[in-house]
Parts: structure tokens; sequence; C-alpha cells
């Protein structure tokens, strides 16, 4: 009997299993199909936003509504034109549906490997379009006459006004405040963000919506107060607690939390029966699941999940065991996410957690609520932001690089297992050994490859030997910034952190050996400063005469580097830098294009050359002092311009391939037609960076072998 009812139990399960995922992937298939695959111009549309919704970035105002014409929601952007417009969305506290028009396209994935991927931070949020807004105009507030939408305008509008009036309290209570209560990421509280991320603490926030507890026990504590029954109470919060996942932004750690305890009062009201936590957790992740699939792929999701999971689990448990279980379950989908792994965090996890229940929440919730005790709450919440700014600057992070998936689920399987199973020790020394072998095979790769990333229209290639022996980086790639007013400027991190960075951190790579810095130009050097705060450059190497140049040293002054660590190189200095043939300059120079540094080198046989910004009459002058310079693979100069690629220069290097880094669409036209009737004129293929994203390549004895990263544009 006992068999049969197993039985049945692993034939729903499988069933169960299965028709969710047909779900999921409907879900995905629908989600593809709303999006437009090409640029489409709207006119004389209709965009309902809500008075939370709104988010300013300098000149960049970014709208998240819905697009009423197609009963969608969609990521909107805007130009702002001037300081007095930008104020007056930033005092919006209506819901308001504007007309507009503008260029609709669906969002566009990553095109560089380990890029973040914006396409799926929005899919986790049912969004498959954006719209970029080149007119937008007020039309009318929500009304009465709107029917159900204006209920929930006006949840939003106080929770806009709320996110203000939480605004005004000292910091850090205010950006505490904000992201606990109401799930509201404030630019100025990105400081703290990023050293409680770098400590390996970012679960703390993902566990925040277990301030849902205190506020239903602190109401519970009032309704007893005010002589009202359990029973009338436990209406009163099946009513409230809805709403206040409104107010709190539905993030996904407050949406569990909400929906746990909303299921289990639930179920004790109106079916006389007792929910577990597990049981309820459970269920929340089944209806957000069919909901938005996409929601898995959140790391805050992910890890408010499994981690509210373990401390069900483990109630009973010394806080010592459950801080361990935390940090081991938790560091796979860290390093899936952040490719590190700070050493302190274990300690961390044992101590943070109950501080952070019993001391920073309480603090929070007192000093929002009552504000005779914010002179109390600020110190104590200081104290903490100083305590993870101090830790933060200790040298015990480690660069583990991004696993490969199959290490993470075994992880979190062995995880599990270790749970339950006699055999914990080797379980546990499995465990070990299998951290071992995947940090190996990330830092210690049998393979050389040179990257040139996708970085707009700039240029920043990376040179890798086999088991890491050495890392050297040309140019950095920057955003050209013209002159403006300073409400303009807006607050983002450059490509160099999250493309350049972010794939060296993937890979393991915490440091640079060489970073070549072609000429002074922006698109070339502008990432230095930023980059050099995240990875460490052991040597940087410049064209000889421009590491005097007073802009050069207004970057090297911002960066984490010095001038003893720059050194100027020429033809006329050095022929050879470690593994590099130095082809030009030939003598000091001011950093121009004419000055550029030009470099060739060979991997596993395979020859390279990488021409900066060069022009012809340096090209030719190269392959004159250089008879015998060949490549196989070229990496043209100026971005593919007609004052690059000179037809003799080519004609001498007989390259298999030509590598072109430019921007898409850029304002330059590159590249220039002329440059690419020299490739075809002597049957050279070509690959583009705006059309082809990351380009990748891996010499072998016999050839090499090519990765291409975008899935968004045709590569020719």
């Amino acid at each position: 009997m006992v068999a049969t009812h197993r039985g049945l139990w692993i034939i729903s399960g499988v069933i169960f299993i299965s028709l969710l995922a047909i779900w999921i992937l409907e879900w995905q298939n629908n989600w593809q199909q709303k999006g437009f695959s090409t640029k489409t111009e709207l006119r004389q549309q209709h965009l309902l936003v809500q008075p939370d919704e709104y988010f300013i970035d300098g000149d960049l105002l970014k709208l998240t509504g819905k697009w009423l014409e197609r009963n969608e929601e969609v990521q909107f952007f805007y130009s702002l034109k001037s300081q007095a417009e930008q104020r007056r969305f930033a005092k919006i506290e209506t819901a308001k549906i504007f007309l507009f028009a503008g260029t609709v396209q669906r969002v566009a994935g990553p095109t560089n490997e380990n890029q973040f991927d914006y396409r799926r931070f929005l899919q986790g949020k049912n969004i498959s379009n954006t719209i970029m807004l080149s007119q937008l105009s007020s039309e009318k507030e929500v009304s009465l006459q709107d029917q159900g939408v204006f209920f929930l305008a006006w949840l939003h509008g106080i929770r806009k006004k709320l996110l203000n009036q939480l605004e005004t309290l000292p910091q850090p209570l205010a950006g505490y405040s904000q992201l606990l209560l109401l799930g509201f990421y404030d630019q100025s509280f990105e400081t703290q963000l990023k050293q409680i991320s770098s400590l390996g603490l970012l679960y703390l926030f993902s566990l925040s919506g277990m301030h849902i507890f205190y506020l239903a026990a602190f109401f519970r504590w009032l309704c007893t107060q005010l002589a009202i029954t359990r029973e009338t109470c436990d209406t009163l919060l099946l009513l409230l607690l809805p709403l206040y996942a409104v107010l709190g932004g539905f993030s996904a750690s407050l949406v569990r939390a909400v929906m746990m305890v909303w299921i289990i009062l639930s179920a004790r009201k109106f079916l006389g029966i007792s929910v577990s936590g597990i049981t309820a957790e459970g269920l929340v992740l089944i209806l957000n699941l069919l909901l938005c699939p996409a929601l898995v792929f959140s790391l805050g999701a992910q890890l408010s999940y499994l981690l509210t999971l373990i401390l069900l689990l483990n109630r009973q448990q010394s806080q010592l065991l459950v801080g361990l279980k935390m940090t081991a379950y938790s560091l796979p989908l860290i390093l899936w996410q952040t490719f590190q792994w700070n050493l302190l965090t274990v300690l961390l996890s044992i101590a943070i957690v109950p501080l952070f229940e019993r001391i920073v929440i309480p603090a929070v919730v007192l000093g929002v609520f009552f504000s005779w005790l914010v002179p109390i709450a600020v110190p104590i919440l200081q104290f903490f932001c100083d305590s993870f700014a101090f830790l933060a600057q200790l040298p015990t992070t480690i660069t583990f690089g991004k696993p490969p998936l199959l290490f993470i689920v075994f992880w979190l399987i062995i995880q599990f297992l270790l749970e339950y199973s006699k055999h914990a020790r080797w379980l546990l020394g499995i465990l070990i050994c299998s951290y071992v072998i995947a940090a190996a095979l990330i830092r210690l790769p049998f393979t050389a490859e040179v990257v040139y990333f996708d970085i707009g229209q700039g240029d920043c290639t990376l040179i890798r030997e086999p088991f890491n022996q050495s890392v050297t980086l040309v140019d950095t790639g920057g955003k050209v910034n013209f002159q403006h007013e300073q409400w303009r400027e807006r607050r983002v991190k450059t490509t160099g952190e999250t493309i350049v960075a972010n794939y060296l951190l993937s890979k393991g790579i915490s440091h640079v050996d060489n970073l070549f810095l072609t000429h002074q130009d922006t698109d070339h050097v502008g990432n230095f400063a930023s980059l050099s705060k995240v990875i460490d450059v052991h040597r940087i190497l410049v064209p000889q005469g421009m590491e005097q140049l007073a802009s050069f040293r207004k970057r090297l002054r911002v960066s984490n580097n010095t001038l003893q660590q720059v050194q100027g190189v020429s033809t006329k200095v050095t022929s050879r830098i470690g593994m590099f043939h130095l082809l030009h300059p030939f003598a000091s120079g001011t950093g121009k294009n004419e000055d550029s540094i030009a470099l060739s080198f060979s991997l596993q046989r395979i020859k390279f050359v990488i021409s900066g910004d060069l022009d012809k009459q340096g090209e030719v002058e190269v392959a004159q002092r250089n008879p015998k310079l060949r490549a196989d693979v070229l990496k043209t100069g100026h971005h593919g311009s007609k004052t690059a690629t000179a037809s003799e220069y080519v004609s001498q290097l007989q390259p298999q391939l030509a590598i072109i880094s430019a921007g898409v669409n850029n304002r330059y036209g590159h590249p220039n037609a002329a440059t690419l009737a020299t490739l075809a004129k002597q049957h050279i293929p070509f690959l583009n960076t705006a059309n082809a994203g990351m380009i990748k390549l891996m010499p072998q004895e016999k050839g090499f072998i090519i990765q291409t990263f975008n899935e968004n544009r045709k590569v020719k």
C-alpha cells in the first residue's frame, strides 16, 4: 500500500513538472512573439505611467508603463530637453496618461560574453519591448472614470509620497528604509550596496521580506491594545497585505513574504487548516512561475526562495550551523552572477543574519514610524555602514570566475544531500574537490585567446596565453562625452566595468599584466580609470611622449595606478615587450593618431597585428621597415576609417581575416566603403563588432576557432 501511494506521488509529480515545463515554454514563446523584430515608428499612442515609475538619471528619463493600445508593459526612454522639464517629472505624484511618439523595438540581448543581460532583467518583469520616445506630452490624469485603474493609481501615488517622505530622512536611514520597506533602490545608496555585495551578503536584501513578520506582529499587538479580536485582526491583515505589496514595489522578496503570510492566514481562517511555512513557500513559488517564469533568472529571487527555505528547514539549528549553511547554499548562485567570493563571508554570515534581523530591521522600522527614535536609529545604521565599508576594503576577495552551469546544479544537489546523508564526510570532500577543479578549469585555460570586445565606437582587445601565463589588454574603450550642463550628467557605469571587467572576472582574472593604451583618444582610453578600480593593472604602456600630457595625467590621477607604473615606448627605445613586437611609434610624439602604438604577436603560430588608429602613411612605413611582417589576423586601423588600412599594408600582411571594431550606426560611418573595397579586392573576409558583437579567436596549431556573441544582428 505504501509503495502504491509512493508511486502515485511520483507519477503526480512527473505530470505536474511536465505541465509546468510546457507552460513555461509557451510563456517564453508568447513573450518572444510580442517583441517587435524591427524598429517601428509610432505616432499618436498612449502611455499610462504610475507616479512611482519615473527614474531620472541626468537628462535621461526612464519610464516603466503600460502601452494602452497594445495593453502591455513597456520600458520607455526619453531625453529630457531642459532642467525645468527634469524638475517637472520629478514632482509628479499622480498617475498620468501621456500621448507619445517614438520608436519601438524588441529588447536587445547582450553582445558580449557574460555581459549584464538587460533583456533577461526586463523579461523578469514580463517586458518584451523598449520605446525610445521622441515626443511626450501629458494628456490627462487618471480619474474615477477609469474604473479599476484608479484604485491602483491611488496606491502608487501613496507610494511615491512615501518615497519622497523617506528621502528626507538622514542617511543611511533613508536608503535602508526605501530599500527594505518600499523596495526602491536609490542611486545615492549605491556605495553601501556595493560594499555589502562585495562581502557576499547580498542575500540580506533577498531576505528583507522578513520585516513583514515584524509588521504583522506589530499590527497584532496594536489590535490587542484596541481590543480587536484575533479573527478580525487576521481579516484586516488579509486585506492590507496585498496593498502593502503594491506599496513595496512588488520586489521579489517582498512578494514572496506577503504571499506566504497571506496563504498561511487564509488557510487557517477559511479552511481551518494549518499550512507550514515550507508548503506556503512552495505554493508561492509555483504561482510566481505561472505568472512570470523568467523570475527564476533573477539573483534576488533565487536567493530569496532558496535561503528562506534553508531558514525554515533549520529553525532548531544553532546560529553557527545556519550561517554556514546559508553561505554554502548562496555561494554557487553568487559565483554564477558576480564571479567573486569574500573570505569573510563565512564569519559574517554566522553573525550578520541575527544582527540584521534583531537590530537593523527594527532600527529601520522604528526610525521610520517614530520620529523621536531617528537620532537613535541613524547611528546604529551608520555603524553597520562603516563596518561594511571597513571590511570591504580588506584584501579578502577571491576572484573565482564563472563556473559552468553543470557545477552550479551539482553543488546545490550535494548541499541538499548533505542535509540527510549518512556519508556527509565523503560528500563534503567531493564538494570541496569539485570547487578546486572548477576554479582550476576557469583560471588555468588550456587554450590561448584573443578577444575583440564589442565596446561600441571604440577599441578594446584582450590577449591571454594558455594557463593565463600573461594577460594583456590593448586599449579600454570609452565614450566621447561632449561638454554639457551639470544637470545632464548621468551616473552610469562605463563599458569598461560592465563589459571588459565583467568578462575578465568571469574568467577568474583579477589583474592585467600589460595595458597598452595606443594613443590618447577617449574611445581608446576613456574607460581606463574606471576599469583600474575593478581590475589591477600592473604596467601601462603608452606611445612615448603621451605620459607627459596633462590630459593623460588627469586620467591617471583618478585611476588606481601611479606614474611609476607608466612606460612610454617607441621602436627607438625597444623593439620587443614580452611576447609583443613593437611596430610603431618610431619616436616620441604627443599621443595623436599618427603616434599610435601598433603591435604584432604570435599565439600557437597564429600571427596577429593590431594597428590602433595609425594612419595609412604610418602603416606603409611600418611595412617598409618590416618587409617580412605577415599577419593571419589583422585588426584594422581606426575602426575601418578610410584614413587607415592602406592597400600596400594589407597586401604585404596577407591576412586570412580582418577585424573591425566599430559602433552600431556610428556618426562617422565606420567602416568606410573604401576600406571594405580594399579588403574585398584582396579577397579578405572581415568581421565587424557592430554586427558580430564580441569576437573571440582561439588559435590552434592549424588555424583558429572563431566565436561571435551577437544574436541580435546578422553577422556579415
